[in-house]
């Protein structure tokens, strides 16, 4: 129920409960905050494109103005008159790029060749592009200087490193860090070893972590295999656990070789292993067992150190002994094809600089 009270109480005159509704005006910030919404709200509708109306009443106003005042079911707003698109203005579709959408299936497309490709005036995809063209133009120039450019002149130049490094982050991110991880930190995959990932931001390197060397790794790709029973099959189980508890102890530094694969540490206890070892695996290893790239053997074979306590693919007493045993395959896929020169060197600048890029081939 609801009584009528004096109309002298600022009160409307209702009353529900005891509870009086009263007439008085909203505070003033209230108000003021509503009407610069509201016409806040206003001049957006008329400066950008936003009402939407439907496409019958859009061919009145059209028709009537003369001029494309409404587009696609919505008003473009005054904005449209503003030429912010210098670098899109006028590009239409050709009849190729059409067939081309249309070869994927895209039957449906209404645009015909002479078309324009992008609405012309202000909207807020063309300002986006124009703010990316102006982007890549800054970026033209340096691409441009990089190209004449070596991956060690990069380094030594502090703005050009600095780009360098900053276009790198979309190449590594693209192409790399699927396997090496997004900050080249590599994976280790105790689990299935063989989806394990060479770590890039340390200082052991397989090939070479000079920037021609990185260069060279990126375009060509690697393929690198460890045979089982390293190619000599008369291994027996024993001869493979001892070479795999020696392999350990010379990571851990119980066990050490000099250059002419002679033990300088453990000979009491590694004596026979060490034979196994200088007969099957010093051809790749080296004699001293501190792989191809330091080691006396092939510089160039990928081989591992096994001196160190870095692992590809694992360095506990288990793993090690499957690797013996059984093997294992790595492959780095070549980018030739995929990217770019100077892409390639941008990425071989960005991997030396991870921290453990080397500064020249160490068997020159």
């Amino acid at each position: 129920m609801s009584d009528h009270n004096d109309p002298n109480d600022n009160s409307t005159g209702h009353e529900w409960d005891g509870i009086r509704e009263l007439n008085n005006p909203p505070p003033k910030w209230w108000a003021w905050g509503f009407y610069l919404g509201l016409t806040f709200v206003t001049l957006y509708y008329i400066i950008y494109p936003s009402t939407p109306l439907n496409n019958g009443f859009q061919k009145v106003i059209n028709g009537v103005t003369g001029m494309e005042v409404l587009v696609d079911g919505h008003s473009k707003g005054i904005m449209a008159m503003v030429n912010s698109n210098p670098y899109y203005k006028g590009e239409t579709w050709t009849q190729a790029e059409i067939d081309g959408f249309k070869a994927k299936g895209h039957a449906e497309l209404s645009i015909k060749a002479g078309d324009l490709k992008y609405q012309d005036g202000w909207t807020a995809i063309n300002e986006m592009r124009d703010d990316v063209a102006d982007i890549e133009a800054v970026r033209a120039g340096y691409i441009e200087k990089l190209a004449g450019m070596s991956a060690q002149q990069i380094i030594a130049d502090d703005e050009m490193r600095n780009f360098a490094l900053g276009r790198a982050r979309v190449l590594f991110g693209d192409n790399c860090a699927a396997c090496h991880g997004s900050g080249g930190q590599g994976t280790l995959n105790k689990a299935h070893p063989g989806n394990s990932f060479p770590n890039l931001t340390d200082d052991d390197w397989l090939y070479g972590g000079w920037t021609d060397k990185i260069a060279e790794t990126i375009t060509e790709g690697r393929e690198a295999e460890m045979p089982a029973k390293g190619g000599n099959d008369e291994l027996t189980d024993a001869n493979v656990d001892s070479l795999a508890q020696f392999v350990v102890a010379l990571s851990e530094g119980s066990a050490a070789l000099n250059d002419d694969g002679n033990l300088t540490r453990g000979a009491s206890t590694f004596a026979s292993a060490n034979v196994l070892f200088q007969e099957t695996c010093a051809a790749c290893h080296s004699a001293s067992g501190k792989g191809s790239l330091i080691g006396s053997a092939d510089s160039y074979g990928g081989a591992a150190n096994l001196t160190d306590s870095i692992w590809r693919f694992g360095g506990d007493m288990k793993t090690v002994r499957d690797t013996i045993a059984n093997g294992r395959k790595g492959t780095m896929p070549s980018f030739a094809e995929k990217l770019d020169e100077t892409s390639i060197k941008i990425l071989a600048v960005r991997i030396h600089q991870f921290g453990g890029g080397m500064n020249s081939d160490p068997t020159e």
